[in-house]
């Protein structure tokens, strides 16, 4: 393990927590690449677990919290939206959402954030990973535990790796150095340093 390893956290949905929504995309734009583009219409998502909360007898929380997920993608109130576009992190596109939450309240206060380019920065020496690629792209891994490339890391600007999506990966998580990282810190969000999970996973960490 590098430094990068525990400057670099992953910020993820708390899948365990069902009060929390998942969204899941309207059939309007189910098939549309909203995560890699800006579409030139509001984004419309629902929970996609609420029948899943409401046989668990669990109620979503109300109202929504700030910071929404779909999938690895992150959905944010426009506070929090506005203060990342000052930032002017490269490849990061910020576009409107309509949240309809389970009383179909809609909320239009919200903003996905779309990766038009992913970072691949993690070590293919180092890492755990299926070894042969998803059959269904052969640039990408099923990654179980990351290792970051240190040297890729040390020559790439601070502001180009603020956040990012990572690339070469199945799933694809969202990343944030340890610089803003506390934007992110809310009720229903899930953060966890890489080299953290790096040991969950089971990998030795020095």
């Amino acid at each position: 393990m590098s430094q990068f390893d525990r400057e670099y956290f992953f910020v993820g949905l708390d899948a365990n927590d069902l009060r929390f929504p998942s969204l899941t995309p309207d059939e309007d734009i189910v098939l549309k690449p909203y995560e890699t583009e800006v579409l030139q219409k509001p984004l419309i998502f629902y929970n996609g677990r609420l029948e899943m909360s409401l046989e668990a007898k669990v109620m979503p929380v109300d109202p929504p919290p700030d910071i929404l997920f779909c999938g690895s993608d992150l959905v944010v109130r426009e506070r929090l939206a506005k203060e990342l576009d000052g930032m002017e992190i490269p490849n990061l596109a910020i576009q409107p959402v309509i949240y309809r939450d389970h009383k179909k309240k809609w909320h239009e206060d919200y903003w996905f954030l779309t990766f038009t380019k992913r970072f691949d920065c993690w070590d293919r020496e180092r890492s755990y990973y299926e070894p042969k690629p998803v059959f269904t792209d052969p640039t990408r891994y099923d990654v179980l535990g990351y290792v970051l490339n240190e040297k890729l890391l040390q020559e790439t600007p601070m502001r180009e790796r603020l956040l990012f999506k990572m690339g070469g990966a199945l799933l694809s998580p969202v990343l944030a150095h340890k610089s803003i990282v506390e934007l992110f810190r809310m009720p229903g969000v899930e953060i966890i340093s890489v080299a953290e999970d790096a040991e969950e996973c089971g990998m030795e960490v020095d």
